[in-house]
């Protein structure tokens, strides 16, 4: 099966340092990786996604519709099969030059 768990920012900073985390997020302006709030507006990183989107369907129907109604946007009441019925180009987008193999499922 497949699972999705959530993480922390001190856990992050716990396994790879503060450094890294200033260099990849900080310096960028971003202050968190996992303390989005429900009304940020953040949306799924569409190559991701659609990774995981194929994923879930290989596995059969019963996992890709597990997938599709049992996980959430960070709004906490969005799942996936709304957000992709509304938002179809996210699994219908290539990943970009690179990334074919990795990123599709």
């Amino acid at each position: 099966g497949i699972l999705c768990t959530k993480f922390t920012d001190q856990g992050y900073i716990d396994r790879w340092g503060q450094e890294r985390f200033e260099a990849h997020f900080k310096n960028y302006g971003i202050d968190t990786i996992w303390g989005w709030e429900p009304d940020s507006g953040l949306r799924p990183c569409q190559v991701y996604l659609r990774h995981c989107f194929l994923a879930a369907k290989k596995m059969g129907e019963q996992c890709f519709n597990s997938f599709l109604d049992e996980t959430y946007l960070v709004d906490r009441k969005t799942t996936i099969r709304e957000y992709v019925e509304k938002n179809p180009h996210v699994v219908e987008t290539l990943p970009p030059p690179g990334f074919e193999e990795r990123y599709s499922g």
